[in-house]
């Protein structure tokens, strides 16, 4: 059992890429544009081992987005696709209460949008900081919807953030190879999260809604 995990984590980010790629490919195709939930969920369970790689101090955050991701599996019970579960919630009037899955969604595409930065930051950066792309990513994405006591949580897990290369080597992959599959994810997140954005942007009902939470 322990090979197994092992083999699983060193090709994690690969298989990130490859699961994004799929997903943009998707949304590039000729045929009309849907998002199927069990592949969409299928792809952002892979950011979880990502999440843990960044320390001890981010189990928190592992935790609330591996529960988001299952709230939007559940949601793929009744519905198919990401344009029926919000079509839905905005028919039966329930995509403002706390726990609707369209809410869900939203927050599961700000964790992508944060990863997004997080990894653009780091291939830019030139030093050996992982907390300085981590703290860029949180400042853009949840920072402005986040009260007082989790932006000092968030702070205070900011400082134990492992170095840039020791967050490679967990990786078990060299800075080269790395770079490369970070910019095959950016890509492929920046064309999924402009997809979620049109999917409440191009739904009256549901465009106040992505600003608000």
């Amino acid at each position: 059992m322990a090979t197994v995990v092992k083999r699983k984590d060193e090709r994690i980010l690969t298989r990130l890429a490859d699961e994004f790629e799929q997903l943009a490919a998707q949304l590039n195709s000729p045929a009309p544009i849907t998002m199927e939930i069990g592949k969409f969920t299928q792809a952002c369970r892979l950011v979880s081992p990502l999440i843990r790689h960044l320390g001890v101090a981010m189990k928190f955050a592992d935790i609330e987005y591996s529960d988001m991701v299952s709230e939007i599996e559940k949601a793929g019970m009744s519905v198919n696709t990401l344009e029926d579960l919000l079509d839905r919630e905005i028919q039966q009037n329930t995509i403002k209460r706390h726990s609707s899955g369209s809410r869900i969604l939203i927050r599961v595409k700000r964790s992508l949008e944060m990863f997004k930065i997080i990894f653009e930051q780091t291939m830019a950066s030139s030093g050996n900081s992982i907390m300085d792309p981590v703290k860029t990513a949180y400042k853009q994405v949840f920072y402005p919807y986040h009260g007082w006591a989790t932006r000092k949580a968030v702070a205070g897990a900011l400082h134990t953030l492992p170095t840039k290369s020791l967050f490679l080597k967990r990786l078990k992959l060299d800075e080269a190879s790395t770079f490369v599959l970070m910019q095959r994810t950016v890509t492929a997140l920046d064309l999924l999260i402009r997809y979620m954005d049109n999917l409440f942007h191009s739904r009256e009902s549901a465009q106040e809604f992505l600003r608000l939470i």
